[in-house]
């Protein structure tokens, strides 16, 4: 059935956004495809990163109801050590299935690293 997926950011400046997810997230440069930056997450996930259009308020402030889940190779201790090392910050729970540690994109999109228990 599905088997990847597509998340669109808005972002203020697409080439500094690029280089935070290549250059600090390790991810994968894909192509510049209809307006957006796309980049490789892994396993099946793509993510686009697209200019906010001038005039577009609604676009101009995160929105806290999308969480990008991203999965690490790494044990999540190890790949946040590695990521607080490049300037992310995090907010740690603990819960019931796991571990979700929460931090933001330079345009305050929210992201998560999550390991199960």
């Amino acid at each position: 059935m599905i088997c990847g997926g597509l998340v669109i950011f808005f972002v203020r400046d697409v080439h500094a956004s690029v280089r935070f997810y290549v250059e600090t997230l390790g991810m994968k440069f894909v192509d510049d495809a209809s307006g957006a930056s796309i980049l490789d997450a892994g396993g099946g996930l793509r993510i686009g990163l697209h200019a906010i259009e001038s005039g577009r308020a609604e676009q101009t402030e995160p929105k806290d109801s999308v969480v990008v889940s991203l999965l690490t190779k790494l044990p999540i201790r190890e790949t946040m050590a590695i990521l607080e090392n490049r300037g992310v910050t995090f907010d740690v729970q603990e819960i019931g299935s796991g571990t979700i540690a929460g931090f933001r994109d330079p345009d305050g999109n929210a992201l998560c690293l999550f390991q199960p228990k």
